[in-house]
């Protein structure tokens, strides 16, 4: 008895140690590698049935605090997640499995819900925060450029915070937006351009960029991107989805080793190195180059030189010497402007460059010599400093992350400058045993300071390559006003600088300031209610607040005073969504491997938009006091008028619908939606809209047992979806225009006759593809075929003006999109110490006019100069892309043809080309093929990524290509002048071999043209760049391809064993980058940026006063403490 319980006592006592055993913390170190030895960095280790985990570091280690004898689960991407038992040992070694098919990742899909990729039956591509950031790209659209099969991206003028235009397997919309959705975490944004008191109009030749909202999104809080390819992918989406959905995925929380706090620093410095080629043998002149071979600069009674006047005729006329001015009379008895057109103070052809001393306008006698470098005077090094830290933390309570970033940067454009400041906080909270909560909220705060103009506005086009003569040298850079703060005028001593010399005084005394708030919170709930059945309710909130405020300070020009100007606009936004969804699932539903899940839900969404301007102009009243008050109008008589306008814009929309997954045996899935929407903006009667999607995915390899080591994954996939598109709101029935003019409110009817029933536009996609994998999986590639037709466009067409409106709006018109798009992932060598990975993306977009509505032949989607200029326009039957113009008249054997200019007695001093009457097709922006390589490099703690990217074919027209031939700037238009050209003897009776016989048949002497004329007939007199002379614009439309090395990162991360012997570091990495190098090859003349867009819209094949190419270098510290 005395025996039986001393055992008793024995064993009670083991219980109760083992059960103490069993609640110990124990620090478990240890790696987790592949089966070759190679360390995979980010593997997540989790402490089974709880929260606690940690990921790998870049060698694969780790470290984790667990209770007792716990069991960890590890996975990584690409790997067999597996358990592992710790036991008594505190170190241990964990090896994962390749996985054996190419597609049994996860892939977050649209509402965020995450499948595995072998199950989705349409193109989702997915890439990670670390590849979008891996060379410190500007923004967000910047760092996907060139990594997703189909995805265009350009910006509107290359400097940071710029917006972008980014079109997904081409364009849907005949003249509506044809960017895709974006969301995040589960919000869903705005992306459209931000404006200043936006206009509105098909005229693009100038804009002002203050970005959009991936400009200024924080890229070092995203996880992952997930791009939903066309209306298959996003149907889920509704009306939103109709062009894809870029869906951003935020980093979460998760327990670290040490103190969980990542920092990253990166600073790039940006410069200008790509400029457009010009001569510098010629300088500023234009009437009496036509006049003499031996044109003079003017002279004083002296004899000594000044620079010549910008109006006015030239001494040669009336047998004087010398040039009187740029532009004036002419041999013939005509103006410059008659013949000719108006190409201002930029006009080289003048007298050659040999350093004759001239009188500046200063009164110092100066060189009159090339000027190389005349245009880098206008630019600066950029620098953008960006500093991130971040808290990570995890408990068995859930997950938090905090993360604070600072960006701060100038552009390479003077007086340019912007600062970012965004705050996140991420968290995931265990409510209870079946209720947890996701919390994601960020505010960003934007300071940008004189976003520049492009096109032909008065600031930046204006020291643009064409608006500078070779000679001229900028010695206005710091010394651009008085003592007394007003601007030196340099009208009576330096006229011919009509558009150079008050460029310092523009970017100084100028200014425009945008301050940019914006929230966006979204909470989601989720519930597992049994085994079988959960539920989520997520709602979101982005809020914005933009303010505006432009300073043009009082200054004079060389033709008077001109006034000074003040406005100021506070704009807000607040865009709302839910989402309640219920799903069911049940596996083994009736027979064993066939399982089921089902889901509902319900969707709200609304966007309410307001905006208040004032604006003024005049003189102020008290100098450095900025307000609308303090303000007199142009004819000092009332300074209280001054105009204001105010603005409301509201969108609702409901929706419901419903996801059908089914799937079999793990390789045959079929998934069903079907989605209803109700939207606000349309006809009571046509605002409801349903449309279906379903797409089937077919393991085929494990179907058939077909895997080897040769072959080892093969699926196809087939895909159809319905999605649509609303209008924007207030496009129905009769309403007023409110504004006011004077200090009086006004009310006027719009211009656009709005219907009295509008309905939705329609998209309709059918897409095959497969997903292939060889050796291994060592080479996946990926491959889909899609059809796409959108119906019902909502137009706005240019109807007769005497019908009282100019335009009108309706539904009607077909567009459609065929293409194909293909992935190749390469990892072509694999080892411990070495490592080559080559990833190939491509696709090709054909994009038609089907149809518009009866009666409308044509639609305006862009236009510099209106109809004697350049556009773009889209016509039945045609290819979405079509740039017009006019063109050579040729006769019926396909000759140019040329007429005579004559004087009034009839004798020849010219010839010129004739052009086309009417515009007609001279190009097509729409690209052949675009695509990217990108290729990482591997050896021990070393990597090398690098990435091309390219498009070929797509045509686009260049003003300032256009300009710089007719004004003699360019390097082509030394030809003749340097004496490479026929005999001609000019009017003074001067000889030289400048003559040239321009190529066509002479209408007016019958016969293939022989004449000898003056070269700059040839140039100045077939290039020209305004409206008032029809002279053909298709000399300046050119095929722009290219290959340009985009990304270049070169990193090396310290080893694990080094750095935590610091007693600091959990890691440590350091990495140099370069961005936007260099071109290996273009198709564009004399170094004219290939990337070069007018903003954001769908005239894309248009470019006028291109910003040079930037190129940026930097590097990046990332560390983990």
């Amino acid at each position: 008895m005395k025996k039986r319980h001393l055992l008793l006592v024995f064993f009670t006592t083991l219980l109760c140690c083992g059960n103490l055993l069993a609640q110990v913390k124990r620090t478990i170190t240890g790696s987790v590698t592949d089966p070759d030895g190679r360390p995979i960095p980010g593997a997540s280790i989790i402490e089974k049935s709880t929260s606690n985990g940690v990921a790998a570091d870049e060698q694969g280690r780790f470290t984790i605090n667990v209770t007792g004898n716990a069991t960890l689960d590890v996975s990584a991407a690409g790997f067999e997640p597996i358990e592992q038992k710790t036991g008594n040992s505190n170190e241990v070694t964990i090896i994962l499995k390749s996985v054996e098919k190419a597609e049994d990742e996860v892939v977050v899909t649209a509402l965020g819900i995450k499948r595995d990729k072998r199950s989705v039956g349409y193109a989702v591509q997915q890439v990670k925060g670390s590849d979008i950031t891996i060379a410190a790209p500007v923004d967000v659209a910047q760092g996907l450029a060139g990594k997703v099969a189909g995805l265009n991206i350009s910006t509107s003028n290359g400097l940071g915070n710029a917006s972008s235009r980014i079109v997904i397997r081409g364009n849907n919309s005949l003249n509506g937006n044809n960017q895709p959705l974006i969301v995040i975490d589960g919000a869903i944004v705005d992306n459209t351009p931000i404006a200043q008191s936006a206009t509105t109009g098909t005229d693009i030749s100038t804009t002002r960029d203050w970005g959009n909202y991936l400009s200024y999104l924080n890229m070092d809080n995203i996880e992952s991107v997930s791009v939903l390819k066309g209306p298959n992918a996003a149907a889920l989406y509704g009306a939103r989805g109709a062009n894809g959905v870029l869906l951003i995925t935020s980093k979460k929380g998760l327990k670290k080793k040490g103190l969980g706090i990542d920092y990253n620093f990166t600073t790039n410095f940006s410069n200008v190195y790509r400029f457009q080629d010009v001569q510098n043998e010629y300088g500023g002149g234009f009437a009496a180059g036509l006049w003499s071979a031996n044109p003079e600069l003017p002279k004083t009674k002296n004899g000594e030189y000044y620079l010549p006047t910008l109006y006015g005729g030239s001494s040669y006329a009336t047998g004087g010497t010398g040039i009187g001015g740029y532009h004036g009379s002419i041999p013939g008895g005509f103006y410059t402007a008659d013949i000719f057109s108006w190409f201002g103070a930029s006009s080289s052809w003048g007298p050659k460059l040999n350093g004759q001393m001239v009188r500046w306008w200063d009164g110092q006698l100066r060189p009159y010599s090339p000027q190389p470098d005349n245009r880098e005077a206008y630019y600066r090094q950029a620098n953008e400093t960006t500093h991130n830290v971040s808290f990570s933390s995890g408990s068995e309570l859930g997950t938090l992350r905090l993360a604070a970033t600072r960006t701060d940067a100038t552009a390479v454009v003077p007086n340019t400058n912007y600062n970012n400041t965004n705050f996140s906080l991420g968290s995931h909270v265990i409510i209870s045993r079946i209720l947890n909560a996701d919390v994601n909220v960020a505010y960003n705060q934007n300071y940008r300071l004189n976003t520049p103009e492009i096109g032909s506005n008065n600031s930046w086009s204006k020291f643009s390559v064409y608006g500078m003569s070779r000679e001229y040298k900028p010695l206005e850079f710091d010394h651009y006003k008085n003592a007394d703060g007003s601007k030196i005028d340099f009208g009576a001593a330096y006229p011919q600088q009509e558009y150079s010399r008050d460029l310092f005084w523009y970017f100084n005394e100028r200014n425009s300031r945008l301050n940019r708030d914006e929230l966006i919170s979204t909470v989601k709930l989720n519930a597992d209610i049994t085994p079988w059945l959960n539920a989520f309710v997520r709602t979101s909130a982005n809020l914005v607040a933009e303010k505006f405020e432009t300073i043009n300070n009082t200054t004079s020009g060389y033709n008077g005073v001109t006034g000074g100007g003040y406005s100021k606009e506070l704009n807000k936004n607040k865009f709302l969504n839910t989402d309640v969804m219920v799903t069911a699932h049940k596996d083994n539903l009736f027979f064993q491997d066939f399982n089921a899940s089902a889901s509902a839900m319900y969707n709200s969404y609304s966007n309410k938009s307001t905006g208040v301007a004032g604006s003024n102009g005049g003189t102020f009243i008290v100098p450095g006091i900025y307000s609308l008050g303090n303000i007199i109008d142009a004819d000092r008589a009332d300074k209280n008028k001054y105009n204001t306008s105010e603005r409301r814009y509201e969108v609702k929309s409901e929706g419901v619908l419903g996801i059908l997954n089914l799937s079999y045996n793990n390789y045959l899935y079929l998934n069903l939606t079907a989605r209803n929407d109700w939207n606000s903006t349309l006809s009571p009667d046509q605002n409801s809209t349903f449309y279906p999607s379903g797409d089937l995915s077919f393991v085929f390899s494990d179907a058939f047992k077909m895997r080897s080591s040769v072959f080892s994954y093969g699926k196809l996939r087939l895909s159809y979806g319905k999605s649509a598109n609303a209008s924007d709101p207030y496009l129905l029935g009769a309403n007023y225009d409110v504004s006011s003019y004077g200090g009086q409110p006004t009310y006027s009817f719009p211009n656009v006759l709005r219907p009295d029933k509008l309905g939705f536009q329609t998209s309709t996609s059918t897409e095959i593809g497969t997903s292939l994998g060889f050796l291994n999986d060592r080479i996946n590639l990926d491959f889909s075929f899609y059809n796409i037709l959108s119906k019902n466009q909502i137009l706005a067409a240019d109807i007769a003006p005497s019908s009282g409106v100019n335009s009108i709006t309706f539904n009607s018109g077909e567009l459609r999109n065929r293409g194909f798009d293909f992935t190749i992932n390469a990892g072509i060598i694999k080892s411990a110490d070495f490592g080559w990975n080559l990833i190939l993306n491509g696709a090709k977009n054909n994009n038609f006019v089907v149809s518009l509505a009866d009666g409308i032949k044509e639609l305006r989607i862009g236009d510099i100069f209106g109809d004697l200029g350049v556009f773009m326009k889209v016509s039945p039957g045609e290819k979405y892309g079509a740039i017009y113009g006019t063109d050579f008249l040729r006769d019926d054997n396909g000759n140019k043809i040329i007429t005579n200019v004559k004087d009034a007695s009839g004798n020849v001093v010219g010839t010129l080309y004739k052009a086309t009457t009417k515009p007609v097709i001279i190009g097509n922006a729409s690209p052949k093929l675009t695509g990217g390589v990108g290729n990482t490099f591997r050896y021990k703690n070393f990597s090398l990524y690098g990435l091309v990217d390219f498009k070929v074919g797509g045509d686009i027209y260049s003003f300032d290509h256009s300009t710089a031939m007719g004004s003699g700037i360019s390097p082509a238009t030394l030809k003749e002048r340097d004496g490479g050209g026929l005999p001609y003897t000019f009017p003074d009776g001067t000889t030289a071999n400048v003559g040239v016989i321009m190529d066509g048949y002479n209408v007016d002497d019958g016969k293939m043209n022989d004449r000898v004329v003056n070269p700059i007939y040839k140039y100045a007199g077939s290039y020209t760049g305004w409206t008032h002379l029809n002279r053909p614009r298709s000399l300046s439309v050119f095929e722009n391809t290219w290959v340009k090395m985009r990304e270049l990162a070169l990193s090396y991360t310290l080893p694990a064993a080094i750095a935590s012997k610091t007693k600091v570091f959990q890691s440590l990495s350091l990495s140099l980058i370069g961005r936007n190098l260099f071109y290996f090859h273009t198709t564009l003349p004399d170094h004219l940026n290939p990337e070069a867009i007018m903003g954001t819209g769908n005239a894309q094949g248009l470019q006028w006063s291109a910003f040079p190419s930037i190129r940026t270098l930097g590097f990046s510290l990332k560390a983990q403490f």
